[in-house]
């Protein structure tokens, strides 16, 4: 299960400082539904998603990044980016690591629940959090620069 999220107005060319996840389709974002749910803990977190936004708050609904045809505007994509910034200068506090990784878990046993409730074999596509306390910073910063690269070409939607 996974979900894409692409830049609305692709640009012609990266900035040397993107490195896109898959040189191939440089505009999309392409995230197993696990790496998508664990982007929206660190964003719930932050104080940017929640998970029911009441009437007039300025958060983003954690729901919209997994509906097909759901757009970001280029001011959600920047308070996005900006959230993430924060990691340029700061290590990830321990017990923010701590909550992504039990959110990872939960969310893995979840989903092997769900397989095998229907009878399905599962064989691979589950594992423990992947992330030391470096590579789960690098993974938000570029989460970051994606989302800053997408406000200036329009913003995101929901593709897949």
């Amino acid at each position: 299960m996974t979900i894409t999220l692409r830049i609305c107005t692709p640009p012609d060319a990266l900035p040397d400082w993107y490195p896109p996840l898959d040189p191939e389709h440089p505009a999309d974002y392409r995230l197993r539904y696990v790496e998508l749910d664990m982007l929206i803990e660190a964003m719930i977190l932050l104080g940017v998603v929640s998970e029911e936004p009441a009437e007039g708050e300025d958060l983003l609904a954690m729901d919209r990044f997994g509906e097909v045809g759901n757009e970001f505007d280029p001011d959600e994509c920047v308070r996005i980016s900006r959230s993430m910034r924060r990691f340029m200068q700061e290590e990830v506090p321990s017990e923010f690591f701590a909550t992504l990784q039990e959110r990872w878990n939960d969310t893995q046993a979840e989903l092997r629940q769900a397989f095998e409730a229907r009878g399905e074999l599962v064989v691979s596509g589950f594992e423990s959090f992947p992330y030391d306390a470096r590579s789960l910073r690098s993974a938000l910063l570029h989460w970051g620069a994606f989302t800053a690269l997408a406000a200036d070409h329009g913003g995101l939607e929901v593709v897949e």
